[in-house]
């Protein structure tokens, strides 16, 4: 991960809060002049690009029902080949 792709500090901002930070220094109400505030800002708006071209995070839970349903599919398709070629190979080395 490149370095300027990193969150810094410990903020994790939400779609939401970064909105409403873009949205208020859109407005000029917050000081661009203060380093904190602009890399805050800068990173509301990384935040909302990522969120426009790839959409918004999964929740854990998202990701474990399709996590889940990742593994179902695999098992559905190796028993299916199981139940192919394992008569196959019992008929071939009889």
């Amino acid at each position: 991960m490149r370095r300027r792709d990193r969150p810094t500090g410990d903020t994790a901002l939400t779609v939401d809060e970064a909105t409403a930070i873009a949205d208020h220094a859109e407005a000029g109400r917050l000081d661009m002049e203060d380093p904190e505030v602009r890399r805050l800002v800068g990173e509301a708006n990384r935040v909302l690009v990522r969120a426009g071209v790839w959409g918004v995070d999964e929740t854990p839970r998202q990701r474990r029902r399709r996590r889940v349903l990742a593994v179902g599919a695999s098992v559905l398709v190796l028993s299916w080949l199981a139940g192919l070629f394992l008569p196959l190979l019992i008929r071939l080395t009889d």
